[in-house]
């Protein structure tokens, strides 16, 4: 079946910048910090989860605790993670499909757990601003450690802007991003050697698995 895409929805964190290894270690950080037990780069990939208070749980945090201090839980994470996020380089082949997919009049917008002002930030330094006509992202440290939104955000804004959704394609390294998609009826392209293990991706079964974000060039001119 043809398509005409006009939007292309992005997941941020290791999908558009390369910082698992930075956010495993403030997750890490957390763990110590609130009395949990610290993970190994394979357990992380099999047990990250959002909302990230059920992944704290998971390996000893105190829920009640961490829900308690839940302003200081995300302080804690994101004083650890944003000067290690500064030495994160864009994902491989990131800046070539924004620009092939500006010049094909594709939009792309940021949906992402992280914050407003992390993810802008980040822009600026990568210089990829332009790229991006929206974010869509957390203005509070904390959202991401208490629940969901991206799904009844990225609802409500396809709405706003009249997408059919046939016209969208979602990209994410996280199963969450899949379940958004095929909750909503978009393509959904998931990107491996990011926060989750690639057999978790395979289990949401996405439209396409890639391993380098080149390859959306081609899902896109073989589905026109």
């Amino acid at each position: 079946m043809k398509k005409n895409y006009k939007l292309a929805v992005w997941d941020w964190n290791a999908c558009i910048i390369s910082d698992t290894q930075a956010c495993m270690d403030a997750d890490n950080h957390v763990l110590r910090t609130f009395g949990g037990t610290p993970v190994d780069f394979k357990t992380y990939r099999d047990t990250i989860i959002i909302p990230a208070i059920d992944f704290y749980t998971q390996h000893g945090c105190d829920r009640k605790e961490l829900q308690r201090e839940s302003k200081r839980l995300g302080e804690v994470f994101h004083d650890f993670y944003e000067p290690r996020a500064e030495r994160c380089r864009t994902r491989r082949g990131a800046k070539k499909v924004l620009n092939w997919l500006k010049q094909n009049s594709i939009d792309s917008t940021i949906l992402s757990n992280h914050t407003v002002e992390g993810i802008e930030f980040q822009l600026q330094r990568f210089k990829i601003t332009d790229y991006f006509i929206d974010l869509l992202a957390n203005s509070a440290k904390d959202s991401s450690m208490k629940g969901r939104n991206k799904l009844k955000r990225l609802r409500k804004y396809i709405s706003d802007l009249d997408y059919q959704p046939e016209e969208v394609f979602i990209v994410g390294d996280s199963p969450e991003e899949i379940e958004i998609g095929k909750k909503l009826g978009l393509i959904t392209i998931a990107i491996t050697d990011g926060y989750y293990a690639t057999w978790r991706l395979k289990k949401a079964q996405p439209d396409h698995l890639i391993t380098n974000l080149t390859q959306i060039i081609k899902i896109i001119e073989q589905s026109k």
